[in-house]
């Protein structure tokens, strides 16, 4: 009898639940969520910027506005975090105005709490047998690159003398991958 085929077989059984269960460590949360929004959270990229946004109210239509909009407003929060991030890496490592870039993080953070995150999809949305209404929402580091580059160009000619290399893509990358790793924040839960 041929071993070959079989001994194939097992090394590849092997490398794929190596490489399928738990190679990937989970996101931290930061409350008490249900099984289905981990298991939408463990759906979203491992790189992806994700917020969960939860809400308990018996108009259903309301309930899911409010998480819609607390999940949105956790990834605002999330990319300015990473804005914040760039500044001061920025800050440390170059003799520019510390005064000019603080006022264009605080112009973009303002611009990026009022605009609406076109770039972030739902993940999932539903409710527990509770009653709370959860939607999870991620956004992509492509995504959120160019969200944060869009309000960095409405906040330009609001603080002059910001110099283009604070948003440097390496500088971005590194920032968005370290925010991509942050535990999730839960809006609204009670």
């Amino acid at each position: 009898m041929n071993k070959a085929p079989i001994i194939v077989a097992l090394i590849l059984a092997v490398f794929f639940l190596a490489t399928s269960c738990g190679s990937t460590p989970k996101r931290e949360i930061g409350g008490h969520v249900p099984d289905f929004v981990r298991t939408a959270v463990g759906r979203a990229p491992g790189n992806a910027i994700v917020g969960i946004g939860t809400v308990r109210m018996a108009n259903l239509h309301v309930a899911r506005t409010i998480s819609q909009t607390r999940a949105m407003t956790e990834i605002s929060r999330q990319l300015q975090s990473v804005v914040k991030d760039m500044v001061t890496d920025y800050i440390a490592a170059t003799s520019a105005d510390p005064q000019v870039l603080l006022a264009f993080q605080e112009a973009i953070t303002v611009t990026l709490s009022q605009n609406r995150i076109q770039g972030a999809s739902i993940v999932y949305e539903g409710q527990d047998a509770d009653g709370q209404y959860w939607v999870v929402t991620m956004i992509t580091p492509r995504n959120a690159a160019a969200e944060i580059l869009a309000a960095a160009e409405l906040t330009a000619a609001r603080v002059p003398g910001v110099p283009p290399t604070v948003l440097a893509d390496g500088r971005m990358d590194t920032a968005l991958a370290r925010q991509s790793q942050a535990a999730i924040a839960v809006l609204g839960c009670n």
